[in-house]
C-alpha cells in the first residue's frame, strides 16, 4: 500500500498542465475504484467525470449510452454482447458501482418479471366451463370460457354449422365460419370474374376483375384523376378554395383547421 502511495505521489508531481493532472486523477480512481461524485446540475442534467447526461422520455439519464452503463464501462471496461448492467437494489437512481452488476440479457428479464410478478399478482376469479360444466380458477383476462384446451377444441368441432349459398355457383353449403364459397374451384371463380367498369375522367368501358378496386382505365386518366381540382367552401371561414377532387380537404388554410378544432364543442368527458 505504502509503495502504490508513493507511485500515486510521484505521478501526481511530474504533470504540469492541468489535464495531465486530471488524466491521472482519473487513473488513480480506476485503480482504487473510487467512484467519483455525480454531479445533478439540474432536473434533466447530470455530470459525471466531464461527461454530460440528459434526461430522455424514458426518464434515462444518456449521451450516447445510459449514464449506469457509462459507469460500468468506466471502471470495468466495455460491456460483453448479450449483457445488461442491473441495478441491485432496483433504484435507477443508485448508480453508485457497488450497486451495478453484469448479468445476462435473459437473466435479466427474468428478474425484472419475478420483480413484477410480486407487485402485480394476477387476479384469479371463479369460472364455469362452458363444455364439461367444471369449475375452476383461472386469471380474469376476458376469455375464460372453457377450462382446457381439450374442452375449447370439442366446442370447436361440435360448433353449430350454418346453411349458406355460395357466391359464386349459388350451391348450398354448411360451414361454421364465415366461409363464403363452397370449393376453393369456386374461390379461384371468383377472384377470375371480370365486370364492365366506366372510367369517371375519359367515360371508355373496360373490364377489370370484380375483387379489384380499379376504377380509371389507364395510368394516365389516374394522373389526371389526381390532378383534377375542384372548388370548395371552407368550413370555418366560408372562403372558397381550390382543392383535389380525389382528397378530402376540407378548410382553405391549416390555420383555419386548427381554429375549428379548437372552437368546436368536445364530444369526450
Amino acid at each position: 500500500m505504502k509503495d502504490k502511495e508513493k507511485l500515486f505521489k510521484l505521478l501526481r508531481e511530474s504533470v504540469e498542465t492541468p489535464q495531465e493532472l486530471f488524466a491521472v486523477e482519473e487513473m488513480i480512481r480506476k485503480v482504487e475504484r473510487i467512484m467519483p461524485s455525480i454531479e445533478n446540475v439540474s432536473d434533466t442534467q447530470k455530470k459525471f467525470a466531464g461527461f454530460k447526461f440528459y434526461k430522455n422520455i424514458g426518464k434515462n439519464f444518456c449521451c450516447t449510452i445510459s449514464i449506469h452503463r457509462f459507469i460500468w464501462t468506466y471502471f470495468n471496461g466495455e460491456i460483453p454482447d448479450g449483457f445488461d448492467v442491473h441495478h441491485r437494489d432496483l433504484n435507477h437512481d443508485n448508480n453508485d458501482i457497488a450497486n451495478l452488476k453484469l448479468v445476462t440479457k435473459d437473466e435479466h428479464k427474468k428478474i425484472h418479471a419475478a420483480i413484477k410478478a410480486k407487485r402485480k399478482p394476477d387476479k384469479k376469479s371463479t369460472f364455469t366451463c362452458a363444455v364439461c360444466g367444471h369449475e375452476y380458477e383461472a386469471a380474469n383476462r376476458g376469455n375464460n370460457t372453457y377450462c382446457s384446451p381439450e374442452c375449447k377444441k370439442f366446442a370447436e368441432r361440435t360448433r353449430a354449422a350454418e346453411i349458406k349459398n355460395c357466391e359464386v355457383c349459388g350451391k348450398e353449403f354448411s360451414t361454421s365460419d364465415a366461409a363464403r364459397f363452397c370449393s376453393k374451384k369456386c374461390v379461384g371463380e371468383f377472384f377470375k370474374r371480370q365486370e364492365v367498369k366506366t372510367c369517371p375522367i375519359c367515360g371508355k368501358t373496360f373490364s377489370d376483375v370484380v375483387s379489384k378496386h380499379r376504377k380509371h382505365c389507364s395510368p394516365e386518366c389516374a394522373a389526371a384523376a389526381l390532378r383534377r381540382r375542384e372548388m370548395r367552401t371552407c368550413l370555418h371561414c366560408g372562403k372558397e378554395f381550390s382543392a383535389q377532387a380525389c382528397r378530402t380537404q376540407k378548410f382553405c388554410s391549416r390555420q383555419c383547421f386548427y381554429e375549428h378544432r379548437r372552437l368546436a364543442p368536445r364530444t369526450r368527458p
